[in-house]
């Protein structure tokens, strides 16, 4: 077959090239593999007539020239250079782009364009690039447009392994005490459900300066050129479309060169391609199209990593496809991740246009810690991983884990990562910018992680997150970009926390664009210090929800509902330290929480400041709905056809008609309050004292803010306000429920109120010094004395016992310690401390069948007693008004 000459251009000699070959690969009606098998001859014509072609217009024997000398045409005219009066330094790159990390500069100026694919090549003229003293904002042609995100040094740095290298175009250092604090914080979003917005416009702020600056795949990337810098050749013709002719010609090219795979072939990969100190490899003439690019494709028995370049200082890999096979194999153990970058002498590697999928374990990229400069840019990663467990092991995995120091992460668009989108460990120094990550078809844990404190010990000094989108395109996201341990893991209860430290966050953008899509969490902190999250922002389209029927619904250990801006509050030592966060944040419990799932969900958590529900509108759970009805009523419905009502709150008809009215749960004091134009009108939870606390201690006398929670409930009680600290139960207007293996132990705080319907007096149910577990009564009015938990001996004036498990003798004395317990057996029971075994009392339900399965407070009527321990079915069993079933 005869090949068909084409037409070069004089503007842009290395675009024609890849242009023209492209255009002569596409011609071949072969078969990918077959494209090039007997034309080994036409890859040296066609590299023949392009260098004539550029010796026809620049001459034999010339060079380009250096920074400086590049003449700008005026309008119309070709593109031309002069030669500079004195010799060229050419270890020494042009003074407006010291970005070089491939290693140093030829020692001697480059030949003329070849006439044999191991011939190098020489750069091109460079229409695009500044001269000096022009302003970095240029147009940088196929270089990517609009200016360098980063500042540029002329000092030459040496790194390990002995190559000297120009320092690269890293991000410009930060004072901690000096970064950016940040405009305004504009708005975020609401629950779908309950949050209406509460200042600004939102819609209105949904400008440029939020998400991504750059679209995905064309960051700017000057400093990767499209051509070989050293020794090259093109693989045409191999014996075989295998990893172990790429690995042969890699070691028969050795350091400082470039290997080209031909477009569109496929190689099959059995054992790790293993790329040495300053070698490329690339898809020839650059093509950024997925169809285009050569691939690697894992084989079933390939394990360890597809392509590695640990170690190898300056390596880069370009414009190519990895398949890691995990989607024809499945999950594999023995596998790692597809592609590894960094470790100690793995300076200055740049990945770039490629395309990453399937891997068949944790990771589709890895970067080790002990690199620096590591560069990972314009690729395309995912699908990775699975949403659904597979047999015993963890089905997920990650788009880049990265651990690198002083690196960049740009441009990139991750797809269906079901573990972590970005991960981060530490990366101190690294930009991460202009990033899409997006969740289309397999439910995600987090978009960007910040979460691990290895292997920095919680270093992320100026790591940078900005200018990054995450899109919901029809799955689940659990968490958008997660801050601090205790977001992802369970917090430790015997150890110290471990803050995170250091990093920035900012312009990033949640938006969604699917009616399936939500996310459980948008922002989540806790556990940082030194750390600014601010002008983020999260669509109003974003809906936010999620089933937290995995995590645990003891109040001790309840976690904060789901939300577009969530930390962890500063109780025990919780909680951002020294830190600037934007000011739709709301504070609450945070632990794992990644074990919220897509779904309805059987109760939802708020806390003080997350709850504006408007009037007319509901909260649905898998079975029970919390309205706030146009009549002015708070009630608590069935999720049935006829609706029926199984609490509601007196307050119907008595808020003067309006309908501007919001059920708020106060940001300040944590009670459940009605209000209309920033007044309060009616107050659902009488029993809790508006004034906030000095100390976030229960013992203070109030429930301050940051300790309440409010849970809405498929089972009993439905609706309560507890404390999470002590688990304490503030208000609970249906009777409050409990399960087996359920205590309260004297002088751990511990208490469950009940306020009556008519806000008479408020019912504390709590063990005493003397061992006896006892039901008190406020005196005069619902409201809590000063002091929640009862100084003894009681004060008569504040308090009356209505119910004591127990009488003891008058010179009894006190035994601390002593607990209640809800025994597995549907037996109450009151154990001493100081006598180890000893029961001072039981409701004797011990064997009955059916047994007693909850513990039940009331109101004290007939109907519903202080306390009873009744059966599945909810028959009594036992209660405070006497035992009555044998």
């Amino acid at each position: 077959m005869t090949l068909k000459k084409e037409r070069i251009s004089d503007n842009n000699p290395t675009d024609e090239l890849a242009k023209f070959a492209h255009t002569h690969y596409q011609r071949q009606q072969v078969s990918p593999n077959r494209r090039y098998r007997g034309h080994a001859a036409h890859m040296d014509n066609l590299a023949n007539e392009f260098a004539n072609k550029i010796k026809s217009r620049f001459g034999a024997g010339t060079r380009p020239p250096a920074a400086g000398q590049w003449e700008y045409p005026s309008a119309g005219q070709a593109q031309h250079w002069s030669q500079p009066p004195g010799p060229t330094n050419w270890q020494q790159g042009p003074s407006m782009y010291n970005t070089q990390p491939y290693g140093q500069y030829p020692q001697h100026p480059p030949p003329q364009y070849p006439t044999s694919p191991n011939q190098p090549l020489p750069p091109p003229p460079l229409p695009s690039r500044p001269g000096p003293g022009t302003s970095l904002g240029q147009n940088y042609g196929s270089y990517g447009q609009g200016s360098p995100p980063y500042d540029h040094s002329s000092v030459v740095q040496h790194v390990q392994g002995g190559y000297p290298l120009q320092n690269q175009p890293m991000p410009p250092s930060i004072n901690p005490g000096t970064r950016p604090i940040g405009v305004k914080p504009q708005i975020g979003t609401v629950d779908s459900e309950s949050f209406p917005p509460t200042s600004s416009d939102i819609a209105g702020n949904e400008g440029p300066k939020h998400g991504i600056a750059h679209t995905s795949g064309t960051y700017p990337t000057p400093e990767l050129f499209h051509f070989p810098l050293s020794k090259h050749t093109v693989l045409v013709a191999p014996s075989s479309y295998t990893s172990r002719v790429i690995n042969e010609a890699l070691d028969n090219l050795g350091p400082h060169s470039t290997l080209y795979l031909p477009p569109g072939t496929r190689w099959s990969v059995s054992s790790t391609i293993w790329l040495k100190p300053y070698q490329e490899l690339a898809t020839l003439g650059y093509p950024k199209s997925e169809n285009d690019v050569a691939w690697l494709d894992a084989e079933e028995g390939c394990t360890g990593h597809i392509l590695s370049g640990t170690n190898m200082p300056g390596v880069r890999i370009r414009n190519i496809g990895v398949d890691g096979g995990r989607e024809k194999y499945g999950y594999c153990k023995d596998n790692d991740c597809m592609v590894q970058l960094g470790n100690g002498k793995g300076h200055n590697q740049h990945i770039d246009s490629c395309f990453l999928k399937h891997p068949r374990q944790w990771s589709c990229l890895q970067v080790f810690q002990g690199s620096e400069g590591v560069r990972v840019t314009n690729n395309f990663i995912g699908p990775a991983g699975y949403a659904d467990k597979e047999g015993d092991h963890m089905p997920w995995a990650d788009g880049i884990s990265y651990a690198g120091q002083n690196g960049l992460i740009a441009g990139n668009n991750i797809l269906d990562a079901t573990d972590g989108g970005i991960v981060l460990f530490g990366a101190p120094g690294t930009l991460v910018t202009s990033n899409t990550i997006v969740t289309r078809n397999r439910v995600g844990l987090g978009a960007i992680n910040m979460v691990d404190y290895g292997p920095h010990d919680g270093n992320y000094l100026n790591t940078r997150v900005i200018h990054n989108t995450i899109r919901l395109e029809g799955s689940y996201l659990r968490i958008g970009i997660g801050q601090g341990g205790s977001v992802w893991f369970t917090p430790p209860k015997d150890s110290p926390r471990q803050y995170n430290r250091g990093a920035t966050v900012m312009y990033n953008h949640i938006t969604s664009g699917g009616q399936e899509a939500a996310i459980g969490y948008g922002f989540a902190v806790s556990d940082v210090e030194d750390w600014i999250c601010k002008d983020n922002l999260v669509a109003t389209s974003v809906a936010v929800s999620g089933d937290m029927s995995k995590m645990s619904r003891d109040p001790r250990s309840l976690n904060i509902g789901p939300g577009a801006f969530v930390c962890s509050n500063q109780r025990e030592g919780q909680g951002p330290k020294n830190s600037s966060l934007q000011e739709e944040f709301v504070s609450g419990p945070i632990g794992r929480l990644i074990d919220i799932n897509p779904g309805k969900s059987n109760y939802r958590v708020f806390c003080p400041g997350q709850l504006y529900l408007p009037i007319g509108q509901s909260i649905s759970l898998t079975n029970v709905e919390l309205s706030f009805d146009l009549d002015g009523g708070v009630r608590l419905k069935r999720c049935t056809w006829d609706r029926s009502i199984l609490w509601e709150s007196g307050s119907a008809g008595r808020i003067g008609g309006t309908t501007t009215a919001l059920l708020v749960l106060e940001r300040d004091s944590g009670k459940l309050v009605i209000v209309d134009h920033g007044n309060v009108i009616y107050d659902l939870s009488p029993s809790m004292p508006r004034t906030v606390g000095t100390t976030p201690h229960i013992s203070t006398g109030t429930p301050k803010s940051e300790e309440s929670i409010m849970m809405v409930s498929d089972t009993r009680p439905h609706l309560m306000l507890a404390s999470t600290t002590t688990g304490c139960v503030f208000w609970a207007p249906i009777g409050y429920e409990v399960g087996y293996q359920w205590r309260m132990t004297e002088g751990d705080g511990l208490y469950i109120c009940q306020t009556t319907l008519d806000s008479q007096y408020t019912l504390l149910s709590t063990m005493n010094p003397l061992g006896q577990f006892v039901i008190l009564q406020t005196v005069g009015g619902a409201a809590l004395p000063g002091l929640v938990t009862p100084r003894w001996p009681l004060d008569e004036k504040r308090w009356k016992v209505v119910w004591k498990s127990h009488e003891v003798g008058k010179d009894a004395e006190n035994d601390l310690g002593s607990r209640v317990i809800f025994q597995g057996d549907g037996h109450l029971v009151v154990y001493s401390k100081k006598e180890p075994g000893r029961a001072f009392w039981g409701s004797g339900t011990s064997g009955c069948h059916p047994p007693a399965k909850y513990l039940r407070w009331g109101s004290g009527s007939q109907e519903t007693p202080y306390l009873s321990c009744v059966t599945e079915d909810g028959k009594i069993l036992w209660s405070t008004h006497g035992k009555t079933v044998g």
